[in-house]
């Protein structure tokens, strides 16, 4: 019970800053509501998170997603894909991806991922966004992708040489928008009708038109290199 009258200035604040209220909020009722807020210990981006799901956008999970792995002639040690307080972390071995229980057409998928250690590995890290994965399960499927290799983020690519794609894409709008190995970058991509969007950290840099693929199930990929992924969301687009 503690616990749920802590939260209620929380869930107050969400209702107020939403329109819950005709009158809408006074400032002694948004300071009142901020006071309280900020005395809950809450995870990093739950505030974001809550009014993104407001939006439409549905917060994704380990459990939202299966786990493809290639065959490895090396034993692996452990679990390669894990979750902790939020945060999705992968070891980058074996080779492979998570795909989605649910496939997505035109929608809207945001999240933000980081490399935290490799900068003295790995001068450019490999991960990358799987968009409308189709058929067999292998590496790599039938599909586009959202680059998330740190010199190509954000660039847009078929993922199959079954799908040709043509893609515009901004390498001088890229440089300027990545920030370094350890940070945390935004992606998001908007699919609408088989065309794909990519914005890096609130800068457009690629667009592609449509393929024959349309809709599929989304996937992040695991290629040999640390990352952490977190606030995956996704919003499905009205026709």
């Amino acid at each position: 019970m503690k616990s749920l009258n802590r939260l209620l200035p929380l869930l107050s604040l969400v209702c107020l800053l939403a329109g819950c209220s005709d009158s809408g909020p006074t400032e002694a009722q948004k300071k009142e509501a901020a006071d309280e807020v900020s005395a809950i210990d809450l995870p990093e981006k739950t505030l974001e998170t809550l009014f993104d799901v407001e939006e439409g956008f549905t917060l994704l999970s380990l459990k939202d997603f299966e786990v493809f792995n290639a065959k490895s002639k090396e034993p692996v040690e452990g679990k390669n894909w894990s979750e902790t307080d939020g945060v999705l972390s992968c070891k980058g071995t074996p080779r492979g991806y998570l795909y989605s229980h649910e496939s997505f057409g035109n929608c809207t998928i945001r999240l933000e991922y980081r490399f935290p250690e490799s900068a003295e590995k790995n001068e450019n890290p490999n991960t990358g966004f799987l968009f409308f994965i189709t058929g067999e399960n292998r590496i790599w499927p039938k599909c586009l992708e959202v680059q998330g290799k740190f010199a190509e983020m954000a660039h847009i690519k078929s993922n199959s040489k079954e799908i040709q794609l043509e893609v515009t894409d901004n390498e001088e709008a890229r440089d300027k928008a990545r920030l370094p190995i350890g940070e945390w970058n935004t992606i998001e991509v908007v699919c609408k009708d088989g065309a794909l969007t990519s914005v890096l950290n609130g800068t457009q840099i690629a667009t592609s038109k449509p393929s024959e693929l349309k809709s599929g199930f989304f996937g992040i990929q695991s290629e040999g290199d640390a990352v952490e992924f977190r606030n995956i969301r996704v919003q499905k687009l009205t026709d």
